[in-house]
């Protein structure tokens, strides 16, 4: 035992030299090729290596640029290693070096060598302080630690802070502490042995040398430095490009003051709106379409306009004629075509070459007076394959028109629209105004062939017999002659009891009365309420909404995550209720529903909170981040949008008798000129999708003209 203390003490020394002592030089890199380029990145010059050090010369734009590059690890010792996965990701503050193996075999064979990917990205954007001439040096020091005791070798991967002092010690840190320690303790054990102070001291000095045996000898060290001098040149946020134009001299791009609801529920005064009025719109291409620069919006996001396709990466007006979905209003009364089994689906894709549709998630369904209310909104090809060169979007039932419905087709329409369509399908309920809808009240025109009957103002009902009665001022009137007679009085049972279980609220009159029927204890206000204002008013898609979602699932559904959940306002607050109200004091000529839109106040402030429509919105549910301009929109930039056709704005205007067109709702159009009319929702005009890009969407070129649009990647 005496002798075998000493042995082990000098056994010891040879272990750590023959760790100091591996052939780093087996293994090396021995070619290095680019293989990808994500983003904006370029090579100022080619990679360079030698044995294992890697140079980088790049430049890069943008938050996750990247490039991969094809590395060869080359192995000449006798042993086989295997290459640990988990240390092949080396994360650093801003730029991120990522190796992976090209196979699913992570042995690096004796005599023999194994490829790599090595990826170089911009993984957060760097400090204005931290670059120098727009300059970073990204030093990165791969360590390998060579496991060459063991039957199955290992590679590890570490890495340093990329923006502090590279460090490459010759052995790891928990090598060196576990080293250090059992010098430590051996020393120590060897001053006790030597002293007798405790006659444990020789078992320890064993123990600790049988340790110290593998862990030492395990740790054989090879360094592959990765150096990266990478030129940031940052690139413009869109937001702060198009706010710069207002600081010209005779800027056309040009601040709003008002206030603006651009979050759910935040009306607020504007401070970061600026509306583009520019002659020669901002042309941008983003998602692969042509977009036009309205205005940025208060959460310093920017809201665009389509379009059209590019033509040779440009935006021009003279481009061709497109393809596109065009939709007309079609009412079936043969309600044995649709009391067959269908599939019905909540959105289409379209294949504009060959001119077809096909139904997203299907059911299986028919359509009749007691099951059409689950398949409002959805379209169908009326046939069981969900396929159709046609397809036909269900609106509503009512029993004048008998199912009310638009169909669809692929055709030839104007560039800068992605189709033309009605707003919605049939206009005789206020209800039709809306982006989406609940509760219709369509209206009803037959005067039951009465020539008297009692009409009031208001009503007393009965639940227990589910009866209206006619109370207050109510009369039997002779309308022999004409509905202009009764007034203010506009509830009637068409009897002269004035008792019924259905009553009517007539609201307009010209040569026949226009009405809805009431039930339940409904009376006019809450009717009123049912189809414009309540909680739940929003549960239906209108027809252009349905074009519109099918269109963005269909072409941007992948950008969804650049694009602001921002709020675009249907604003159905009422601006003069005409004769829909109780009492009312008109004359003939003011029995029309008026809209916010008749207000004089340009404003962009949306009252409530059923009509911001918004992904983030759960009374006014988007489930993509794209609709339409405001009519105040247009109107504040007092500029031609359009080069074609006529497009669907997003504000109601009216319902009733207006401008010759009938009993209709009626909704904002803009036309080439810029000017806008109400036109009734029934009529086919074009569509144009509204987005709004996030403020971290940033130019990667272009100057902003038609020739030369910007690029948001």
């Amino acid at each position: 035992m005496k002798y075998l203390k000493y042995f082990l003490i000098l056994l010891f020394i040879p272990f750590i030299v023959l760790a100091e002592e591996c052939d780093i030089s087996k293994i090396t890199i021995t070619s290095i090729e680019q293989s990808k380029i994500n983003g904006n990145t370029e090579e100022i010059s080619e990679p360079t290596i030698k044995n294992r050090n890697i140079n980088f010369n790049l430049k890069m734009y943008d938050v996750n640029d990247s490039i991969t590059y094809d590395l060869v690890i080359k192995n000449d010792s006798e042993e086989d290693y295997m290459i640990d996965e988990d240390t092949f990701k080396t994360d650093s503050e801003y730029i991120e070096y990522t190796l992976k193996t090209n196979d699913n075999n992570n042995v690096v064979k004796a005599k023999s060598s194994k490829d790599v990917t090595l990826t170089v990205t911009y993984k957060k954007e760097i400090e204005d302080d931290l670059l120098s001439n727009n300059r970073f040096d990204a030093s990165n020091s791969l360590k390998l630690s060579l496991n060459t005791s063991e039957k199955e070798k290992e590679l590890d991967i570490i890495t340093t802070d990329n923006i502090k002092e590279a460090k490459n010690p010759n052995t790891s840190v928990s090598s060196i502490l576990l080293i250090t320690m059992a010098l430590l303790i051996t020393l120590v054990a060897i001053y006790m042995l030597v002293k007798n102070k405790n006659r444990y001291s020789k078992y320890i000095v064993v123990v600790v040398s049988m340790l110290i045996i593998p862990t030492v000898y395990a740790v054989c060290k090879v360094n592959v430095e990765v150096k990266s001098t990478i030129e940031i040149e940052k690139l413009p946020k869109l937001y702060d490009t198009v706010v710069g134009f207002a600081n010209e001299s005779n800027a056309c791009v040009v601040k709003y003051d008002g206030d603006v609801t651009d979050e759910v529920g935040k009306t607020v005064p504007a401070t970061n709106v600026y509306f583009d009025k520019c002659e020669d719109k901002r042309n941008i291409i983003f998602g692969g379409f042509c977009w036009q620069v309205i205005r940025t919006t208060d959460t310093k996001g920017t809201k665009l306009i389509y379009n059209g396709k590019p033509v040779d990466g440009k935006c021009e007006s003279s481009r061709d004629n497109q393809k596109g979905v065009v939709g007309d209003i079609f009412y079936l009364q043969d309600s044995d075509i649709l009391n067959n089994e269908y599939l019905y689906g909540d959105s289409y894709n379209y294949d504009e070459e060959n001119n077809t549709f096909r139904l997203n998630d299907t059911i299986s369904g028919k359509w009749n007076e007691s099951t059409y209310r689950s398949l409002i909104g959805k379209y169908t090809c009326l046939n069981q394959t969900g396929e159709c060169t046609a397809i036909n979007y269900m609106n509503n039932y009512d029993s004048i028109n008998g199912t009310v419905m638009s169909i669809h087709q692929i055709d030839d329409i104007n560039y800068d629209i992605i189709g033309a369509s009605p707003f919605n399908a049939g206009g005789g309920s206020p209800a039709m105004v809306g982006y989406m809808f609940n509760k219709v009240y369509p209206m009803e025109n037959d005067d039951h062939n009465v020539t008297e009957a009692k009409f009031g103002n208001s009503f007393v009902y009965n639940e227990n017999t589910n009866m209206y009665t006619l109370s207050g001022d109510a009369r039997v009137y002779d309308i022999s002659n004409g509905y202009y007679v009764i007034g203010d009085n506009r509830y009637t049972c068409w009897n002269s009891e004035g008792v019924c279980s259905k009553l009517s609220y007539i609201y307009y009159f010209h040569v026949a009365p226009s009405y809805i029927i009431l039930s339940g204890g409904m009376g006019i206000e809450e009717a009123l309420d049912e189809m414009i204002a309540s909680k739940n008013v929003n549960k239906y898609n209108s027809t252009i909404k349905g074009v519109i979602d099918s269109w963005y699932k269909q072409n941007l559904n992948n950008k969804t995550s650049v694009l602001e959940s921002n709020v675009y306002c249907n604003d159905r607050k009422v601006f003069s209720y005409g004769y829909w109200k109780q009492p009312v004091s008109h004359t003939l000529s003011d029995d029309t529903l008026l809209y916010n839109y008749f207000k004089e106040e340009l404003s962009l402030a949306c009252s409530n909170k059923t009509d911001q429509f918004s992904t983030s919105n759960n009374d006014a549910k988007l489930i993509y981040p794209v609709s339409l301009l405001q009519s105040n929109e247009v109107r504040i930039m007092n500029l031609n949008l359009g080069t074609g056709s006529p497009y669907w704005l997003m504000t109601p205007g009216s319902f009733g008798y207006l401008y010759g067109r009938g009993t209709n709702g009626l909704n904002s159009v803009t036309y080439d000129d810029g000017s806008i009319y109400n036109n009734a929702v029934s009529e086919v005009y074009g569509i144009r999708p509204v987005i709004s890009l996030k403020n971290n969407n940033k130019i990667s070129k272009g100057s902003g003209s038609e020739t030369d649009p910007w690029i948001i990647e």
